[in-house]
């Protein structure tokens, strides 16, 4: 099976289907592996599927051959019409709204609610929801179209307790749908409304480097990635994520703990462009200025962003992920697995 970037529970994995209108994203056998030891799903998997999550737009206007057209911007702000079907044990879905590649915070139906940036409902044994997200985009030019990201994040509301469990086992999983907002007016640039995000990060640095047979064998190997040479690379996207130089599957310990360091990279496809955003209990961590870092990747390199997260800026527990997501449409967006940050009491 060819490499896959997105890393997904889906039939071939475990008991767990997802769609996105009709386009499935398959988990690759050599995908970054997960720690089920602890998979809070494991008692239910005898008992067959899990769940089935399918989304996508509503009712959008489509071309002869019946592809979705372009959605068309005219300023202030945008209505997307949105819908997802759901069976099984799912409890929950939330979605994070991603515009070229960079996280969009949005508020659901025109209700006049705050922004956010991730929205979760509750779903029943079978469920049906249409709804609409509402956004004033936060990046845009007219005459531009951009990519226009919808990811589906299972149980966004599961969280390890370090009791009964202490790590996400195949909560979280992830898949998207991707549209087009072509932009008539640009969009505004001091009366967006943003959602609230994180300040957790310092000393933060982002660097190209050329890629070393020592991080294929070493960092990608120890990442999951097997069998990736310097003349593969090219043909998919690969990430890596540690923490104080460890890979880790399911949660960190930060009693006593003054810094944690991060280190995420991702290397691959040449001309891939990529939107890198990392999360705290699902909402965007500040950097550089920014709630994402554009990258675009280039052959033979590999792109590195280091930073060091001050742990009295966490109480209790905090879940952390990264994403990267494609700002073009020819590749495909991950979101690393979820990890418990934890202090104990």
């Amino acid at each position: 099976m060819r490499k896959r970037f997105l890393s997904l529970a889906v039939i071939f994995v475990l008991p767990f289907a997802v769609a996105a209108c009709g386009n499935y994203n398959i988990a690759d056998e050599n995908a970054p592996p997960q720690t089920v030891e602890e998979d809070p799903f494991a008692g239910a998997q005898e008992d067959g599927d899990l769940g089935f999550l399918s989304h996508g737009e509503a009712n959008p206007a489509r071309a002869d051959d019946q592809s979705v057209l372009p959605y068309e911007y005219h300023g202030g702000e945008f209505v997307l019409d949105y819908q997802f079907v759901s069976e099984g044990k799912l409890d929950s879905i939330g979605f994070l709204l991603f515009l070229d590649g960079k996280p969009q915070a949005y508020r659901v139906n025109d209700t006049g609610a705050e922004y956010e940036y991730l929205h979760c409902f509750r779903t029943s044994e079978k469920h049906e929801e249409n709804f609409s997200f509402v956004f004033t985009p936060d990046t845009g030019k007219k005459g531009d179209t951009l990519n226009m990201t919808v990811v589906s994040v299972t149980r966004p509301d599961f969280q390890p307790d370090m009791k009964e469990t202490s790590s996400y086992g195949w909560y979280h999983q992830s898949f998207e749908r991707v549209l087009k907002l072509h932009f008539n007016e640009d969009a505004p640039e001091n009366d967006s409304i943003d959602g609230e995000s994180i300040t957790a990060f310092r000393d933060v640095s982002i660097s190209e480097e050329k890629v070393t047979s020592s991080f294929i064998e070493n960092e990608l190997v120890k990442a999951g990635w097997n069998g990736v040479t310097m003349d593969t690379l090219d043909n998919s996207v690969y990430w890596t994520l540690d923490y104080d130089g460890e890979v880790v599957y399911d949660n960190i310990n930060l009693t006593g703990k003054d810094t944690l360091t991060v280190r995420y990279t991702l290397c691959g496809t040449p001309g891939a462009r990529y939107g890198i955003s990392f999360f705290l209990n699902h909402k965007p961590i500040s950097f550089e200025g920014a709630g994402s870092c554009d990258v675009t990747l280039s052959k033979g390199n590999v792109w590195v962003i280091e930073a060091t997260i001050d742990t009295a800026k966490l109480d209790g527990f905090n879940t952390f992920y990264a994403t990267a997501v494609a700002a073009d449409e020819n590749s495909l967006t991950s979101k690393t697995g979820s990890i418990l940050l934890y202090k104990e009491d």
